[in-house]
């Protein structure tokens, strides 16, 4: 069987009073401690205002909302908070699923810039 490594590509950019952290690609067991590391700088800092686009992601499992957990609560916890951009419907689903708990603020669009 071959090695197939995938990556979550993160790209991030100023908007407004707020950073723009745009993910591509699957967020899974794989690439989650990737996702892990460059989420942390941009959530442990002062009253970070992050927003998470998910709309070009493909995939994401148990371990991706784990580290979307973490960051949300790391923004929280420094005063801030983390915004998540979703359009995929079973994505959505997920992430408001009443039963998981989860208390994310989920956008449909990029909001204009402040």
């Amino acid at each position: 069987m071959p090695n197939r490594t995938r990556t979550t590509l993160l790209t991030t950019e100023k908007h407004g009073l707020s950073i723009l952290a745009t993910l591509h690609g699957e967020i899974d067991l794989l690439t989650a401690p990737a996702l892990n590391a460059q989420l942390a700088p941009l959530t442990n800092c002062a009253e970070p205002d992050v927003l998470v686009d998910l709309r070009q992601v493909t995939f994401i499992d148990g371990t991706g909302i784990a580290v979307l957990v973490i960051a949300c609560n790391a923004a929280t916890a420094h005063n801030g908070r983390l915004r998540l951009i979703c359009t995929h419907p079973i994505t959505l689903w997920l992430l408001q699923h009443p039963g998981l708990g989860l208390d994310f603020d989920v956008l449909k669009v990029l909001p204009a810039a402040a």
